[in-house]
């Protein structure tokens, strides 16, 4: 992808409309363009607009349908259009927006064509999906690709072990494996917790056995027999109390129709009368109507006339009015004229004579374009020797001044000469130090055997915490499991319990019923008293046909002895129901009690298996680290381990004073080689440049001040010869500078000009005297005969008003008519009504006559039947207590019917769980693999490994770009396993010797950083080439000649054919970079873009 050309208008601080044609050969020669400008002037704002045009959106500032952050502050519209090319292929894309009359922002528009400017997408949706499509790249690789990421890179070389990995993430954008490892470690928790959770729920679940099931069912088909019983004792009550019910009914409803009689009857005579003076009101209105009719014919013919002339009369009154008005307009409008041309006549003969005064003017109507060509030239020839004066005095200056830097570059030169021989011996006595401290070692090897030592101690320390962790897990599981013993205990100690309570329940109830019995015969046979007399020993009873009478002979049960027993009774079955429900409640916490205990220790045993998992893992790379360890077993003492793990701590602390010593011998190796030495070999070669450059700089001050001065004596006799001529021109017209004689010659101009038109205004004034004379004689005559024509018509329409006032007055006959017409139809309406009622009075009378009939007719039928002698108090009562009974049972029917539910439901759900759980065990299983794979709390297992191989392919596309630049380094990664991400060079000038990355110079840092973004741009890249870069970062930290080597590196770029632009504002980079950008302030806060090479 290649950009070949920026438009843009109003973006941020860059006002008015800018282009830039990349395809210049200023841009493509050298590779390297520098857009340059203070800080704040908007350099970056020429990216902004670069992701506008192909993405709608920048990465600085967020713009939505409400805002706008980027558009120029004050102005209205704002645009950026975009010319690349890509495969061979070029595009067009843009996009735009403005504000409207309210201040407020109009919808985006986003267009792409190819390049006949066929547009492609004109939809915002379909210009993102587009231009990805195009491209192939996202936004986010947009930017990670065309501006390098180098100072990013700057900052991951300097930063420690414990903030690479995060860095190292944001640059390549690899954020998604570290999520990836967090969501894996929740989920298979999260699975792990739904197994439990199933596994607890199966435990609660209870159901009945066999025989009870049978015992409720017997139960249930009893009860359900005797509610059948008792329903059909309350239907037939019911049917007595309606039969009771609609007799009485009939009874009211019979009564109430022969009350109303009488008043139906009067309203029948009533509405009788009513209708026969509505027929007789009917036939007067429809007579006077029939009277007035020819006399409304007769007046409506007159009125048609008089309409008809007055029709006539309405456009003659019009036309007369125009007429007048327009007359009136022409007589003015020749007064005007007249008068406009007396006063021009006079302006005409004033501006003639200063004509004829002035006459020797007129040739400065051709003379006065060369006279005033001949003044610019002048005053250019004046300015162009006051410069060379500035000039030629600046010259005289800077030759002084490139002696004196003659003379400092040579004293320079011997101070650089020494300080480097200095420091070399200083480097040679260092090395013989290392070597001594070291003894035969190598300083990677001391880190690799302190790395495994750490490693050792870190999988040590996990040990001894796993092995806590399975002891205490131990002791839960044995605690858990003797709780569960003692609640299963008191569970089936207070299950017998409750047995017992129930059994003493149903004894009770069944005195209760039984004494219930007795209390109602007691109460009959006190109520059969008189009947008792009258029995007689061996004459049977004429109710039960007994011959024996035990209760005639003062045999009376007393009534009051057994409603106390029933009492007593109803308060033990009370207190033994609240026990029952008490102990209910009891064993349902020791149920609820005992499966939490049985969950807790389910889980202590997962938790337990785990730990027991995770110490065969710890112990094998234990074992892996230090095969020497033969003291550990599978089951390892932890005072054991503690010993151990005191010992290698106490090796580690000394294989940290020994690494850290040699470290800092090694840094101040580091400093005087790679730092010191080298800048002062830099600055030794760079002072004797400088001598050389000095005196060649000082030949040529030389040189330029002779050649200024002799072209300043050239120019100086130029002048004087053709200043003396122009000033004898001005003479000739009386003056003495350029802008008098442009005053002279603009006087002219104006008096002839101002001639011409008044000449021809007074021809044109002439012409219209004489047409609107003419037009106003025409005008008077027509006016005449439709002033004539106008009282002809009036007088005949007055004939008519008086004919018509004489026969109906100025009443209105539509009016009258209507009134007459209303007057019928209100009668006829009336006498509608009056039939209406009527005929509804004759039908109510006759209705409530065969109502009273029908009704005593059902009163009859319904008397016979004698359903009962009952009262309807005396029914309701029964039926009340029947309902009562019937209630109970439903009430104990329905619960056995919900127990026996609940039992089947609790078979399903049983069955349905025993799948559930095998269909999670397989789910949480996945998970659990995954999660030992990749899974972490923190998402480091995951991220810390894509990214390793992240970084490793990185390194390889880095070292392609480095190759390109300099043939000096190669980038390695160091093979250390707690430290994935640290960088080494070898310098393969220096015998291919390894460094770390701390240990670059500042240049070679960048350098490093600038191959390590141009890797990331080819991997964010993928398959597609990008040929144009900016860079934005890290050339403030330069030296004048790392900058140059910096610069050098990003100019062989050039040979891949790509285009680098440097974004500073050092003005260095203007002496190194041949074209530039630049970003010049305007004032206002505003900005202005102008190209110089």
């Amino acid at each position: 992808m290649k950009i070949l050309k920026l438009k843009f208008k109003n973006i941020n601080s860059l006002s008015g409309e800018n282009e830039i044609d990349f395809t210049q050969a200023v841009f493509t020669n050298d590779g390297l363009f520098a857009i340059t400008g203070k800080t704040g002037a908007g350099k970056t704002s020429i990216l902004d607009a670069i992701s506008l045009a192909l993405y709608g959106r920048t990465p600085r500032v967020e713009i939505s349908g409400n805002e706008n952050a980027v558009i120029t502050k004050g102005e209205k519209d704002c645009y950026a259009e975009i010319v690349f090319e890509v495969g061979g292929k070029i595009w067009k894309s843009s996009w735009k927006q403005e504000v409207n009359r309210n201040g407020n922002l109009k919808p985006v528009n986003r267009v792409i064509a190819d390049s006949n400017d066929t547009i492609i997408a004109d939809q915002v949706r379909a210009c993102n999906e587009k231009i990805v499509e195009i491209i192939g790249l996202k936004f986010e690789q947009f930017t990670k690709v065309v501006m390098l990421a180098q100072g990013s890179f700057a900052a991951f070389l300097q930063a420690g072990k414990d903030e690479k990995g995060a860095l190292l993430e944001q640059i390549t954008g690899t954020e998604i494996y570290g999520e990836i490892s967090k969501r894996v470690f929740e989920r298979s928790k999260i699975e792990k917790d739904k197994l439990n959770k199933i596994l607890i729920e199966i435990q609660a679940i209870k159901t009945f056995t066999e025989e009870e099931i049978e015992n409720l069912t017997n139960e249930n088909t009893l009860l359900e027999n005797e509610k059948k019983q008792v329903d059909e004792e309350a239907r037939k009550i019911e049917v007595a109390q309606k039969w009771l019910r609609d007799i009485a009914t009939l009874q009211t409803q019979i009564l109430e129709a022969k009350q109303q009689l009488p008043a139906l009857e009067d309203k029948v005579n009533a509405t009788r009368y009513a209708l026969e003076n509505a027929e007789t009101k009917l036939q007067a209105a429809k007579d006077e109507l029939k009277k007035q009719e020819p006399v409304f014919k007769k007046v409506r013919e007159i009125d048609t006339k008089i309409s008809e002339k007055e029709k006539l009369l309405q456009p003659i009154i019009h036309k007369t009015s125009e007429l007048l008005e327009y007359n009136n307009r022409i007589a003015q409008s020749l007064k005007n004229q007249q008068s406009d041309y007396e006063i021009t006549q006079q302006l005409l003969t004033q501006n003639q004579h200063w004509l004829n005064e002035h006459k020797h003017y007129e040739s400065l109507v051709a003379a006065y374009s060369a006279i005033e060509k001949e003044s610019e030239l002048l005053q250019t020839s004046s300015n162009e020797i006051t410069q060379l004066q500035k000039e030629i005095s600046i010259l005289q200056s800077n030759l002084e001044q490139k002696k004196t830097t003659v003379e400092n570059a040579t004293r320079n030169y011997t101070v650089k000469s020494k300080s480097l021989q200095a420091k070399e011996e200083e480097l040679h006595s260092v090395r013989i130090e290392l070597s001594s401290l070291l003894n035969g070692n190598e300083l990677p090897e001391l880190l690799f055997r302190k790395e495994r030592v750490s490693a050792f101690g870190v999988q040590l320390k996990s040990l001894i915490e796993l092995e806590e962790s399975i002891a205490f897990g131990k002791i839960e599981i044995e605690k858990n499991t003797e709780e569960i013993k003692q609640f299963e205990k008191s569970a089936k100690e207070l299950s017998v319990k409750i047995e017992v309570d129930k059994n003493t329940k149903a004894l009770l109830e069944k005195q209760i019923d039984i004494l219930n019995e007795n209390i109602k015969l007691s109460q009959t046979i006190l109520s059969l008293e008189e009947h008792r007399k009258q029995l007689k020993d061996g004459v049977e009873c004429p109710l039960c046909g007994s011959k024996e009478h035990p209760f005639a002979h003062e045999n009376i049960p007393q009534a009051g002895e057994k409603e106390q027993d029933l009492t007593d009774l109803k308060n033990w079955l009370y207190e033994l129901n609240s026990s029952i429900q008490q102990n209910l409640e009891m064993l349902a916490t020791l149920n609820s009690k005992r499966d939490s205990a049985f969950s807790n220790k389910q889980k202590e045993e997962i938790k337990l298996a785990e730990n027991v998992e995770k110490r065969k893992i710890v112990l094998a790379e234990i074992k892996a680290l230090d095969s020497d360890i033969s003291i550990l077993t599978e089951e390892p003492q932890i005072e054991q381990l503690k010993k151990i793990l005191t010992q290698k701590r106490e090796e580690l602390i000394e294989l940290n004073v020994q690494i850290q010593q040699a470290t800092n011998i090694e840094q101040k190796i580091s400093v005087l080689r790679d730092k010191e030495i080298p800048a002062l070999q830099i600055e030794k070669h760079t002072a004797e440049q400088s001598i050389h450059a000095a005196e060649m700089e000082q030949k040529l001050a030389a040189q330029q001040l002779e050649v200024k001065q002799n072209i300043l004596g050239d120019k100086q006799a130029k002048f004087l010869s053709e200043n003396e001529n122009y000033f004898n021109r001005l003479k000739t017209y009386s003056v003495e500078n350029i802008e008098a004689l442009k005053l002279c010659l603009e006087a002219w101009n104006v008096h002839k000009k101002q001639a011409d038109d008044l000449a021809n205004k007074i021809t044109a004034l002439k012409n219209d005297i004489a047409i609107n004379q003419k037009e106003l004689e025409n005008q008077t005559k027509l006016l005449a005969g439709k002033q004539e024509e106008m009282q002809s018509i009036e007088k005949e329409k007055q004939e008519l008003a008086e004919e018509r006032t004489k026969l109906f007055s100025s009443q209105s006959v539509e009016e009258e008519e209507n009134r007459l017409n209303k007057t019928v139809e209100n009668a006829e309406a009336t006498k509608i009504t009056a039939q209406q009622a009527s005929a509804e009075s004759n039908m109510v009378f006759a209705q409530t006559m065969a109502i009273i009939t029908e009704k005593e007719k059902e009163f009859s039928h319904l008397n016979q039947q004698k359903i009962t002698e009952k009262p309807q108090e005396e029914l309701q009562a029964e039926l009340d207590e029947i309902k009562i009974k019937a209630d109970e049972l439903s009430q104990k029917i329905g619960a056995n019917k919900q127990a026996l539910k609940t039992n089947e439901d609790n078979l399903k759900a049983s069955g349905s769980k025993l799948k559930e759980k095998e269909k999670q065990q397989i789910e949480s299983n996945k998970w659990g693999k995954l999660n030992e794979l990749v899974g972490s709390v923190d998402g480091k297992k995951y991220r810390n490994f894509a990214q390793a191989l992240t970084f490793e392919y990185l390194i390889g596309l880095s070292n392609k770009q480095l190759q390109k630049m300099s043939e000096r380094y190669i980038l390695k990664r160091v093979g250390d396993a707690s430290n994935p991400f640290e960088l080494s060079v070898l310098d393969k000038f220096q015998n291919s010797e390894e460094r770390t990355a701390q240990n670059l110079s500042g240049g070679e840092k960048f350098i490093v950083s600038l191959s390590l973004a141009l890797g990331l741009a080819n991997m964010a890249s993928k398959n597609m080439r990008i040929d144009t870069m900016f860079i934005d970062e890290g050339f403030g930290t330069l030296d004048t000649d790392y900058l140059d080597i910096a610069l050098n590196a990003l100019a062989n770029l050039q040979s891949e054919g790509k285009v680098i632009g440097v974004i500073s504002h050092l003005t260095e980079l203007k002496e190194r970079i041949a074209t530039h950008i630049e970003v010049i302030p305007s004032g206002n806060g505003h900005s202005k873009i102008q190209i110089t090479y």
